[in-house]
């Protein structure tokens, strides 16, 4: 066997080539769309691939910063992709194209036109900065550098990193400290050509603060740390198409056209921070269905200001829907979680109009104004299983700046609210009259209402440990009513004369309750202060037939005819007993005519009768 002993010339060939090969980045991607289709016409998933030219889809290749004058050389293909001077060909296998090259950035053009800034495949893969996205001058040397202009508009910056991470079915995009102007030509004029910047999935969108601008602060600057914003009406940040899964937004402020830091005033109709939108669809001629769903979203410590919706998800092409190539009302955007999200001074924080939905909003507050129509916090349309929890929801003062409606409900499956409260509004929740079915749930626990509160239509209400005002309560005839433990007024030793029939004042209220309704099971309260500001014992109370299945209902054994006596003694509001009352009285026996009378404890003993204004033991 010959030993192969390699000399000096041979060991300078290996390692210049071991340079060349070390020397070579790696780029790789896909030729797509992102778009997501706000008018649902063909229902198609935002992501799509451009069509094969002849089973290739090339790219053009250029070096980065030279305005696509300079075409880049040096290039070879991988992963069966094929170089041609500056174009690579997409592997016939899966529609990539891949290539290596001497650069760290390269500028690429595809097929329909559109091209993109497009960095190697490296360590921090995945995780980009929208800096890195802005126009930039290519510098000659021996090292190539770039120079980076701050562009008025940042839609194209925006764009080109979602097409990256579409490429790579996902990754984090972070916004630093910075105002983030789109939909313009300039910063101000609006371009006529904008379509709200879709979001493919698997997408982090980060900022620096989520800060809002013009806080309580001391601060000289009122501005938030991180913001994009709009400056027209009529447009949309960002949009979320169907077939979209696992998209988070924090840390950062979206903001409207807003006339912020001594502006006039300015338009915000039509403008949405985020716009979900989908169509189930349906092959006319196949009759198959592609329902496109979409899940699995965050918000997180986002603030939307000065919107017209800060959040809107809703079926495409509702209002045209033709049934034989939609399932019309029926799109699904599931499990999505509002969380520390703050709405100041939106037409409407949320709009939730879809299919199952499955939204938790926590720990959030909505700032809202009546004069800013229509003035909601949440707006249910349509949907199912929706948790409101430790939100707070109103407006500022009770004058020019009050709120309008906190929850508005026009359909629901079910939904609860846990810990939450509502102030300075003209109404903290409304359901509307036809909207709801006896089918559907309003449960709401251990939360406090300052306003007034209307329930219409055919629902099921069910209340457990919430405070109420006097005036809170409206309740149309065809609602049912489950309450437990809930409390209405103030202590009124403690706060006298807040126990009335209208915010600020009117009529004192001394039997407040549900005022409507049919109050199916409702637990009881001890009369509290005295005079004006009494507040009457009421009873736990049963508004519907009672049934026990085989147990036992046991009267108290221990009350007596002294008990039963004052039971009917005059009072400040009456006696306490009505006719129809019946109780057990251990000391209690019959006259001749059957009226009750003091008998003796262990030897007689009857049930008392409350019959025409007097007990009976007969």
């Amino acid at each position: 066997m010959k030993r192969f002993v390699f000399g000096p010339f041979c060991t300078v060939v290996l390692f210049l080539v071991a340079m060349t090969a070390m020397g070579q980045n790696r780029f790789d991607g896909y030729s797509l769309v992102v778009d997501a289709d706000s008018t649902g016409k063909d229902g198609a998933c935002p992501v799509r691939f451009l069509p094969q030219e002849r089973g290739q889809n090339a790219i053009e290749v250029f070096l980065a910063g030279t305005n696509l004058q300079t075409p880049a050389t040096g290039l070879t293909g991988c992963d069966l992709s094929r170089s041609t001077a500056n174009k690579i060909s997409a592997s016939p296998e899966n529609q990539k194209w891949c290539f290596q090259g001497p650069e760290e950035i390269y500028e690429i053009k595809l097929s329909n036109g559109n091209s993109y800034i497009w960095p190697m495949v490296g360590r921090n893969t995945g995780f980009y900065n929208i800096k890195d996205f802005r126009p930039m001058k290519r510098v000659a040397g021996p090292t190539p550098t770039f120079t980076y202009s701050e562009p008025a508009d940042y839609t194209k910056a925006i764009r080109n990193a979602m097409m990256i991470m579409a490429s790579r079915q996902g990754g984090t995009l972070y916004f630093p400290d910075g105002d983030y102007i789109v939909g313009t030509t300039d910063g101000n004029t609006r371009d006529a050509g904008y379509e709200a910047i879709t979001v493919p999935s698997g997408v982090s969108i980060v900022g620096a603060s989520s800060n809002y601008s013009i806080p309580t602060t001391n601060m000289p600057s009122q501005k938030g740390a991180t913001r994009i914003r709009l400056r027209n009406n009529k447009q949309v940040i960002f949009r979320i198409g169907g077939c979209t899964n696992a998209v988070s937004v924090r840390n950062i402020e979206l903001l409207g056209n807003s006339a912020l830091f001594g502006e006039a005033a300015r338009d915000t109709t039509g403008t949405y921070g985020v716009e979900a939108v989908g169509k189930w669809a349906i092959n006319p001629v196949t009759k198959v269905h592609s329902m496109n769903q979409s899940q699995f979203f965050r918000f997180e410590n986002v603030t939307f200001q000065n919107l017209d919706t800060g959040i809107f998800a809703h079926n495409a092409n509702q209002a045209n829907c033709n049934a034989a190539d939609q399932l019309c009302n029926s799109w699904q955007i599931d499990n999505i979680r509002v969380d520390h999200g703050v709405f100041l001074n939106n037409r409407t924080g949320i709009v939730v109009d879809s299919g199952n939905s499955d939204w938790t909003i926590a720990n959030s507050q909505f700032n809202f104004m009546a004069a800013n129509a229509p003035g909601i916090g949440i707006h249910l349309k349509r949907g199912a299983s929706v948790l409101i929890e430790n939100t707070f929801g109103g407006g500022y003062d009770y004058e020019r700046n009050i709120g309008g409606t906190f929850l508005y409900i026009d359909s629901i499956g079910s939904a609860t609210m846990i810990n939450s409260s509502s102030e300075r509004s003209q109404r903290s929740i409304y359901t509307a009259p036809y909207g709801a079915t006896t089918s559907q749930m309003l449960t709401v626990i251990g939360s406090t209402f300052n306003d007034k509160i209307e329930l219409t239509g055919r629902m099921n209400f069910n209340s457990t440990g919430n405070f109420y005002y006097g005036y809170t309560m409206s309740v149309g005839p065809q609602v049912t009513v489950n309450s437990i433990g809930d409390k209405f007024c103030h202590d009124p030793l403690i706060y006298p004369g807040h126990c009335t029939d209208r915010v600020g004042g009117g009529n004192i209220v001394n039997k407040p309750g549900f005022n409507g309704g049919t109050v199916m099971f409702r637990s009881g309260r001890v009369p509290e202060g005295q005079g004006k500001d009494r507040i009457d014992r009421q009873p736990n109370f049963f508004g519907y037939d009672v049934e026990l299945g085989g147990a036992l209902m046991q009267y108290d054994p221990n009350i007596t005819f002294r008990d039963i006596t004052a039971f009917a003694a005059a009072v400040e509001t009456g006696s306490r007993v009505k006719d129809g009352a019946i109780v057990y009285c251990k000391d209690c026996k019959k006259t001749n005519v059957g009226i009750c009378t003091q008998g003796k404890a262990d030897t007689d003993g009857a049930f008392a009768k409350r019959i025409n204004n007097q007990w009976r033991c007969d």
